[in-house]
Formats: C-alpha cells, sequence, structure tokens
C-alpha cells in the first residue's frame, strides 16, 4: 500500500525541552512539525512537487493513525518507511541493480515524554478527513487468513511493494510502508479507504487503484489488522542496500524533472520501484525476500518485440493476468487515463528501442 507515509512518519523534531506552558499540542506541532509536513491539504498534486516532499502529510491524521499507537511511537520512533518519503529520492546503484541508498533516507528524532506526546496526539486526532466513512470494518470479525494471504501476495500486487509477516517468514518489497506492526498502526477504516481510493489521500501515491469487490476489500483490510508483530527490515541481508562508493541515482532520476515528458515522469513514479531506473527489471522490489516474479526488462528488445502495441496497453491497464503474466504487475487503468497509457507505451518502445515485430 503505498501507502504511506514516512521514511519513517517523521513528526519532525518536537522539542522535547518545552516548558509546562507550551504543552499545547497544535502550539508544538505547528512549531516544530510544519517545516516538514504539510498540516492542511492539498497533497502533492505533480511530479516536482511530490519530489520536494520531505515527510508525511498530516493533515488526515485523525482518520489515519491509532491514538494509542500514536502516543507510545512519539516517544520511541521507529522506522516504516525503508526506502524514504519518497522512494525516487533514495535511490542508489549496486551494478545494475537500483538499492536503497540509506545513507539518505533519515529517521525520526521525536523522542517525546509522555505528556508532550499525549499533547501532540491529542491535537493530531482532530486533523480528520470528514469525507471517509467510519464503521466500515469490524475489527473482530473472523476471516479465513491463508485466503487472505493468497489475495495479498498472489492475485493482488500489495505484496510487490509492503513488507507483512506469515509467521516466522518476514516477505515483500520496500517501496511502500512496512506493514509488519500496521494493525497497531492504522485505523482499519482509514486502510479501506486507503486501499478503495489511494489517489484521494495522495494523488501522486505511487499505489494503484485496483478494482475489487467490498468483499476483497474488507479481507485485505482485516488481514492488514492482524499485522501486529514489528519485524525490522534487515536490508543488508535482502541486498537491498547501496552504501560506500555506490553511484546516488536521486540526482539521474530527478534533475531537470520539469522537462521531461509526462509519460517518462509516469515511468519513473509507477513503474521504476520494481522495474528499476534503467527498465532492466532491477528495481527497489527485486530483492531477496521480495518479489517472488522478477519483473520484465523493459530493455530486452527480443522479448519486447515479440509483443503488441495493445498487447503492452493492457498488461499496463488491466495488470500482468490480463496477458497471461504474474499478477504482481498491477492494473494502472483506474490510475492513468488512456492517453497516459498510450504515451507510456511509446516510452516503453524507446526504451527497447524497438517496434512490435521488430
Amino acid at each position: 500500500m503505498g501507502l504511506i507515509v514516512s521514511a519513517m512518519l517523521v513528526v519532525g523534531t518536537c522539542d522535547a525541552g518545552a516548558t509546562a506552558e507550551t504543552l499545547d499540542g497544535r502550539a508544538i506541532v505547528v512549531r516544530e512539525c510544519a517545516g516538514c509536513h504539510q498540516l492542511r491539504p492539498p497533497a502533492a498534486s505533480t511530479f516536482e512537487t511530490l519530489l520536494d516532499r520531505t515527510a508525511p502529510d498530516l493533515f488526515y491524521a485523525g482518520s489515519k493513525f491509532r491514538q494509542e499507537w500514536l502516543v507510545d511511537w512519539l516517544q520511541d520512533s521507529t522506522p516504516i518507511r525503508y526506502s524514504g518519503v519518497v522512494y525516487l529520492n533514495h535511490l542508489g546503484s549496486v551494478g545494475d541493480k537500483d538499492r536503497i541508498a540509506v545513507d539518505t533516507v533519515q529517521s525520526c528524532s521525536a523522542k517525546l515524554d509522555p505528556e508532550r506526546a499525549e499533547a501532540v496526539t491529542e491535537y493530531l486526532m482532530t486533523l480528520e478527513d470528514a469525507t471517509m466513512k467510519t464503521g466500515v470494518i469490524e475489527p473482530g470479525k473472523k476471516f479465513s487468513k491463508p485466503k487472505a494471504l493468497r489475495l495479498f501476495r498472489k492475485q493482488l500486487p500489495c505484496i510487490g511493494c509492503h513488507t507483512v509477516r506469515w509467521g516466522k517468514r518476514v516477505m515483500g518489497g520496500v517501496s511502500g510502508p512496512n506493514l509488519t506492526d500496521a494493525g497497531n498502526r492504522l485505523n482499519p477504516d482509514w486502510v479501506y479507504a486507503r486501499i478503495e481510493n489511494p489517489q484521494h489521500w495522495d494523488p501522486k501515491t505511487w499505489m494503484p487503484r485496483v478494482e475489487m469487490s467490498h468483499k476483497k476489500r474488507e479481507l485485505l483490510t482485516l488481514f492488514i489488522n492482524t499485522m501486529k508483530s514489528p519485524a525490522r527490515i534487515d536490508l543488508e541481508k535482502r541486498d537491498a542496500v547501496a552504501q560506500g562508493s555506490a553511484a546516488p541515482m536521486s540526482v539521474f532520476v530527478t534533475r531537470e524533472a520539469a522537462s521531461r515528458s509526462e509519460a517518462e515522469k509516469n515511468y519513473r513514479l509507477y513503474c521504476v520501484q520494481c522495474h528499476g531506473s534503467r527498465g532492466n527489471g532491477r528495481g527497489i522490489n527485486d530483492t531477496a525476500g521480495g518479489l517472488p516474479v522478477s519483473p520484465r526488462n523493459h530493455l530486452y528488445a527480443e522479448e519486447m518485440s515479440q509483443l503488441s502495441d495493445e498487447e503492452l496497453g493492457m498488461a499496463i491497464a488491466e495488470g500482468g493476468d490480463a496477458v497471461q503474466k504474474s499478477g504482481l504487475m498491477p492494473p494502472w487503468g483506474e490510475t492513468l487515463s488512456a492517453q497516459e497509457i498510450d504515451d507510456l507505451v511509446l516510452y516503453l518502445r524507446q526504451l527497447c528501442r524497438c517496434e512490435a515485430g521488430g
């Protein structure tokens, strides 16, 4: 869920040394957190403004978070997004693979005392989205966990970007937030609403909007709500880290963004996380313990030329299942317009330097 939230859901560096008179949650947040966080809508709506985001939006924090979790987290913050607030700004290169330039991902330094954490949380919980339906999810409702895992991992593309725990196994991609503790962190009604329409919350999120029934959306939400065993992702063990001499790619990705074609911007925002910044199928989600099926190499002319433009367009719009490929390839038809999809097909032809049947 690219869902979606900070390198570490940063709530600034709220002043732990504030005096008793300043225990006004709003005053603390405005003074210490507003420099990084959006406290009022709208969210970033262009590629360029998205790249400028340094911390998650908080103007719907009261709809999104569980109050008790937020109080505890503000006293001892832990990582949530290992690839940063906007993953494109934290790409590194190891050989032909994209990896996370961990030295550029900043952790939240909030370590508030209990009184200040309570005050900040009380204020943040007043920041709600009035349009979000509540009471949609019954948290204790019984459901089939194996069926939910199958939906999350195989029938839908969720596992490609999010990490979950199943028994002792920790698996999934890293371009979205870590969900191993999502049941403690997130309001299940918000999870349901986020799955239903990611772009309502974040117009430029790299999480696709996927049409599905209420029952499937409910099943996913109940499954995520059971994730209450936080697991720290060992990025080095997963071969997901770019350190030391690794060439930083953030400049390559973001420089002169305004001059790039809309198709290239869309490719970078939605496709690079799995297919890689070069288009070679070696994105940050394709690491050990990440994608069970490697993404297509868009540079491979011999394979790409065997696909018609119609097939490429169908794969983008309807997902991998539509062309007898992996369901991990998301359907982008509810996120991108028909024209944007056509333009992406042309961009793919530029990458492979090939034509259909060529």
